[in-house]
C-alpha cells in the first residue's frame, strides 16, 4: 500500500512539472500604420509610420495599395529599426487609395488617403 501511494504521488509531481515547463505561445506578429496626411494633392508625398511587434529588426516592410480585389506592392519599402519603420510615397492618380503595410504574412490594418 505504501509503495502505491508513493508511486501515485511521484506520478502527480512529474505531471505537474511537465505542465509547468510548457511555455506560453508567443503573440502573433503585428504591424501598425499611420499616414502623415489623409488628404493630399496629386504628386504630394505622404509619410507612413508605424510600429511592429514580433518582427525582427532589419526586416523589410512594403507599402501595398488595393487594386480592385487584389493588393499590389509599391516600390516604397523600409527596414524595421528597433520596433518601428518610416516610408514615403507619392500618388499619381486622383481618388481614394486604400493602403496597408506588409511583412511576409503579417499585414497592418488599412489606411485611406484621398488624392485630389
Amino acid at each position: 500500500m505504501r509503495i502505491a501511494t508513493v508511486a501515485v504521488a511521484s506520478a502527480a509531481l512529474v505531471a505537474a512539472g511537465a505542465t509547468a515547463a510548457v511555455a506560453a505561445p508567443a503573440p502573433a506578429p503585428s504591424i501598425t500604420v499611420k499616414a502623415s496626411a489623409t488628404t493630399v494633392r496629386l504628386g504630394d508625398a505622404v509619410t507612413f509610420t508605424g510600429k511592429v511587434d514580433g518582427i525582427k529588426e532589419g526586416s523589410k516592410v512594403t507599402l501595398q495599395v488595393k487594386d480592385g480585389r487584389k493588393w499590389v506592392s509599391l516600390p516604397a519599402t523600409a527596414k524595421v529599426a528597433k520596433t518601428s519603420y518610416k516610408l514615403t510615397d507619392k500618388f499619381d492618380k486622383k481618388g481614394v487609395e486604400v493602403l496597408r503595410v506588409k511583412d511576409g504574412g503579417t499585414v497592418s490594418k488599412n489606411v485611406s488617403v484621398t488624392v485630389r
